[in-house]
């Protein structure tokens, strides 16, 4: 039995990247020509603003102060603006540059109830697929519910909540920010169940049939085939905790700025920078490039389950 459900893990599908089809080639015509113009136009556009950025970051202040406009190449590349930001940096502390102090406090604050969420909201999902008890189909559509509740119109009233918890001062500013993501998220395990709808019926009845229970069916199996789903939330995630400001702000904005997360940081190097005479654009630049470093990579490493995860189910029938 063990061996028949390993062979139905193991079996190319459309959802787990094995599967691949033959492409047909096709003619190339006026409509696909001026598609791919298109395309190529909206990337140009979308991709220019980074390039600026890029080139930007390796231009001296002395040439830029001396243009009269965008400049697409710097005569001379120079390294002044990644000096400032990790040699020179005004808010160093301890020999650590202020926005790799907030890089690193982004991390762990975003990270460990992003993980904790994903798990449980997988969880959740596979409860409502699986298991049977009452009112099942109510509590799954009551869950969905929670969905179209704005939380952004109580961010007042939980900042009066957590503050008579004692949870806005000190090291305990950081508890409003982890604490409610270490909890399954309504919208992430809507996206999950149709997922796990779409997952073999027989590698479950099988692995319940060889005697394993729910949570080693959960981790040996269902775990194991969510992935692409779960990399997919976890892109999503990762990327709206990486850009919290406004919670951040909220929370951690009068506390010391060693607690500060990135963005709060790197919204203070900028204002900072902007009111000096010659604008140190290149070094406003190269933080921005340095911040925007983490979710390119991100992309990059997971977009190929980025893509399976929203464009498929699991396995089939």
């Amino acid at each position: 039995m063990q061996a028949k459900i390993k062979k139905l893990l193991t079996e190319p599908s459309v959802g787990d990247g094995n599967f691949k089809p033959r492409k047909k080639k096709e003619p190339l015509t006026a409509g696909r020509v001026g598609t791919y113009a298109v395309l190529l136009f909206y990337a140009v556009w979308i991709l220019a603003p980074f390039f600026i950025i890029l080139v930007t970051s390796f231009t001296t202040n002395a040439e830029y102060g001396d243009a009269t406009g965008y400049i697409w190449w710097p005569k001379d590349f120079s390294l002044e603006g990644y000096e400032r930001l990790f040699v020179s940096d005004p808010y160093m502390v301890d020999g650590m540059p202020s926005l790799l102090r907030g890089f690193l406090n982004t991390m762990w604050i975003t990270l460990i109830p992003l993980v904790s969420g994903l798990l449980q909201s997988l969880l959740v999902a596979y409860c409502y697929w699986q298991e049977k008890f009452p009112f099942k189909n109510s509590l799954f559509m009551f869950t969905i519910t929670l969905m179209f509740i704005p939380l952004s119109a109580f961010g007042f009233v939980g900042y009066m909540f957590y503050q008579n918890l004692g949870w806005t001062e000190g090291f305990a500013a950081y508890l409003p920010l982890i604490v409610p993501g270490l909890f399954a998220s309504a919208g992430t395990v809507f996206f999950l169940r149709p997922y796990l709808d779409g997952i073999s019926g027989e590698i479950i009845e099988a692995a319940k049939i060889d005697g394993m229970n729910f949570w080693q069916i959960f981790f040996t199996i269902v775990l194991p085939l969510s992935k692409p789903a779960l990399i997919a939330q976890f892109i999503f995630g990762f990327v709206g905790g990486y850009n919290n400001y406004a919670s951040a702000l909220m929370y951690l904005g009068n506390e010391s700025e060693t607690m500060w997360t990135l963005q709060l940081t790197l919204q203070k190097l900028i204002t900072y920078m902007s009111t000096s005479p010659n604008g140190d654009y290149n070094f406003q630049c190269a933080s921005s490039l340095m911040a925007m470093i983490p979710l390119i990579i991100v992309y990059l490493g997971c977009q190929k389950f980025f893509i399976e995860g929203i464009s498929f189910g699991g396995g089939k029938e």
